[in-house]
């Protein structure tokens, strides 16, 4: 399961990196299983609201991205437009792909490790050096979308992960439509399936016709699936997922450790401290902080921040 959450081999990846929680409950009650059984034992009978594991926003992802742009809707933002290089003097000098230099206070780079260490590699080449070692899966969703009666399987859940021993083209498939209502009509169905990941990058490396053929095999045989999808839309995100593989923890301390020599300047996104979107949420809050209080002591006056 923790394979298919990080597309990562399991094997590979830190527990106290991925799942701290478990970590703890071995070592405070000998194993998980114990301290789930007291821990179930002490919340019997206890009452209030529940809620859902699986949160979402009522009309997809965008909505939050909507949100954001709206509530910065006062400062300027550049569309399309790449940054080709940075510079540090008495604060930073951002050069864009269109030839446009930027002067700034503070800098904040919300972007992959690997990229930020592109950008760093000429203003702290171990804090750089650092930076390249979390390593990138990379990984494709295929969204289908299927007549209920097209499927045989109840779908009495949220989905399933797919171990790589069974060799399947497969790293999970979630039931979307199940898992988040009004996700399709009534007599409809939607599926999430995931391919490639650090241990399937031939499958990644399909062309997208090959790929959404060897999906559909996969899901005929594991949810009796008759028929061909109403529809079918292949992403493939290049070295999207990092890898937060033993030592990863160690890494990271590293990198906030060289960055201590650069005030103005914040790491954010899903490197660092987990990969999900609250833990995005909370990497970018964390370092407008950080940010907010260099500037705060700083006498130099307020460019682009």
């Amino acid at each position: 399961m923790v394979g298919g959450i990080y597309t990562a081999d399991p094997e590979m990846l830190s527990l106290r990196a991925t799942l701290p929680r478990f970590l703890d409950m071995e070592r405070d009650h000998r194993s998980v299983v114990l301290a789930m059984l007291r821990k179930a034992r002490t919340q019997s009978g206890t009452s209030g609201a529940r809620y859902s594991l699986f949160l979402s926003f009522d009309r997809g992802m965008e909505v939050l991205a909507n949100a954001l742009t709206d509530a910065i809707s006062a400062c300027q933002i550049k569309l399309n437009t790449r940054v080709a290089g940075i510079e540090r003097h008495s604060g930073w000098r951002i050069k864009t792909n269109y030839g446009q230099t930027l002067e700034a206070d503070a800098l904040c780079l919300a972007v992959p490790a690997y990229v930020a260490a592109q950008l760093l590699s000429n203003v702290d080449a171990e804090l750089a050096t650092e930076l390249n070692q979390i390593k990138y899966a990379s990984t494709a969703t295929i969204n289908l979308a299927y007549r209920r009666t097209a499927i045989a399987h109840p779908l009495d859940g949220f989905g399933f992960v797919v171990p790589f021993i069974e060799k399947r083209s497969l790293l999970a498939c979630t039931f979307s439509s199940v898992k988040f209502p009004r996700r399709a009509p009534h007599d409809d169905v939607l599926l999430r399936a995931f391919v490639g990941g650090a241990l399937q990058p031939d499958m990644f490396a399909l062309d997208e016709t090959e790929m959404l053929a060897r999906v559909e095999n996969d899901l005929r045989e594991l949810l009796g699936v008759n028929d061909r999808p109403l529809f079918a839309e292949v992403a493939k995100w290049q070295n999207s997922m990092p890898q937060y593989e033993v030592g990863h923890l160690d890494r990271v301390q590293a990198i906030e450790t060289e960055l201590q020599k650069l005030p103005n300047l914040a790491l954010a996104g899903n490197a660092y401290r987990g990969a999900g979107i609250p833990d995005c949420i909370r990497s970018g809050e964390a370092a407008a902080e950080r940010l907010l209080s260099a500037l705060a002591t700083s006498s130099t006056p307020g460019r682009h921040r």
